[in-house]
């Protein structure tokens, strides 16, 4: 998944762009909120978040050094919900 408010701030670097036909994925671009006027969405949605107002579906946390295991795991279909990746 890939989102963007205010455009890339690396020169000649469109990841979206650069995707290989055929690939999957899932973006979210808008043309209203860009730059800054993002911000007190985005704060809105951090705090939203904090205060527990959304519900993710965590499956499985995995540490960086179980990369491996955690790609064969999603490879295999047994994630029931999103696999995060932590330092």
């Amino acid at each position: 998944m890939a989102g963007s408010l205010s455009g890339w701030v690396i020169p000649d670097f469109e990841p979206i762009a650069m995707i290989p036909s055929g690939t999957k994925l899932t973006a979210f671009h808008s043309d209203e909120i860009k730059g800054s006027a993002g911000t007190t969405v985005l704060q809105r949605v951090v705090q939203e978040v904090e205060a527990g107002v959304y519900r993710s579906n965590v499956d499985r946390v995995f540490g960086l050094d179980d990369i491996v295991a955690a790609h064969r795991y999603m490879e295999n279909n047994n994630a029931t919900g999103k696999l995060v990746v932590v330092p």
